[in-house]
């Protein structure tokens, strides 16, 4: 049984804001992680690929486990799953922007108010649906016929996923009050429920279908600035104005979404695109200028302190 699996950190038990900096949130998360790994490897999974959208401890994990990180990335959800994996699963999720729901630290790929650089996306929403990282990673799994069988993180997240595949396992880890808040399990507790659940859920093989939607893709991206709503109009390719803060394009295929979602954090420049085969910089996530953002066509807004890269140390 292959497993791979997406590995956030906003989500996990006792991560509660950014403003904390990520020092606690890679220690708590790979508690969690590392116990889930050990437990689908004595579930009989014999192959497990953690895509980490964060760095871990990677020495608290079973040696047989592999890892894809780093940035800059296009295929940031789903770089190197395929069709060899029998399914997928995701730890350490949180809500979505704009959703319904309260959930602590909620975003949709660049996460608000951080800086003017990563406060980017205020919703997404394909066909109609508002959609988040969780939904969007299940989308692009199904590219390869691949289901997604399990989530840990926010309760939030977990009700979300539950609106598109019923059939899912989670596990809440905590519950998020507010987006500054949430009342959260003890890392410790939360690795063993976690790890619980996850063998429940590699039970589910043939039961849980992959995510597939046919036909056209409809995509609205509303930003939270307007500047890069000016940016995607640049950046996107056959993008149309719906508002001031908002784009839209439509796609013919989850696969060519996927691969116009751009690139995260970073330009997408001369040596990357080489390397991925990229003619030119596009997708919702690309943008110009390095670290501080600099706005595109003309406009100019005052900086604001960036507390990730301040806390970082």
């Amino acid at each position: 049984m292959n497993v791979y699996i997406l590995s956030d950190l906003e989500g996990a038990a006792c991560v509660f804001s950014r403003r904390e900096g990520y020092g606690n949130a890679a220690e708590y998360g790979s508690m969690e992680l590392a116990a889930v790994c050990r437990e689908l490897l004595d579930g009989g999974a014999s192959r497990i690929l953690v895509n980490c959208l964060h760095p871990m401890e990677y020495h608290k994990f079973p040696d047989c486990v592999e890892f894809v990180h780093g940035e800059p990335v296009d295929d940031l959800l789903t770089s190197c799953l395929d069709e060899t994996f029998d399914m997928a699963m995701v730890t350490g999720m949180h809500a979505m922007a704009g959703g319904p729901d309260k959930g602590c630290w909620r975003h949709t790929l660049l996460p608000p108010p951080i800086s003017r650089a990563y406060s980017g996306i205020a919703q997404i929403s394909v066909n109609g649906m508002p959609i988040g990282e969780a939904g969007l990673f299940a989308l692009f799994a199904g590219i390869s016929g691949v289901p997604v069988t399990y989530l840990s993180g926010d309760y939030w997240a977990c009700e979300e996923i539950r609106r598109i595949l019923p059939d899912i396992e989670t596990c809440a880890v905590k519950r998020g009050t507010s987006f500054y808040s949430a009342r959260s399990l003890h890392p410790a507790e939360a690795a063993r429920r976690s790890a619980a659940a996850a063998a429940r859920a590699l039970k589910l093989a043939g039961t849980v279908k992959p995510y597939c939607v046919d036909g056209k893709l409809e995509v609205l991206c509303r930003y939270t600035f307007a500047n890069r709503a000016a940016d995607a109009m640049r950046l996107v390719e056959r993008a149309r104005r719906v508002d001031e803060y908002t784009v839209a394009v439509t796609y013919d295929s989850a696969l060519e979404f996927r691969n116009h979602l751009g690139c995260f954090r970073a330009p997408e420049d001369e040596l990357h695109r080489e390397d991925l085969g990229l003619s030119s910089v596009s997708g919702f996530l690309a943008r110009t200028g390095v670290e501080p953002y600099e706005d595109a066509c003309g406009f100019s807004y005052p900086r604001q302190e960036d507390f990730a890269l301040s806390n970082w140390k």
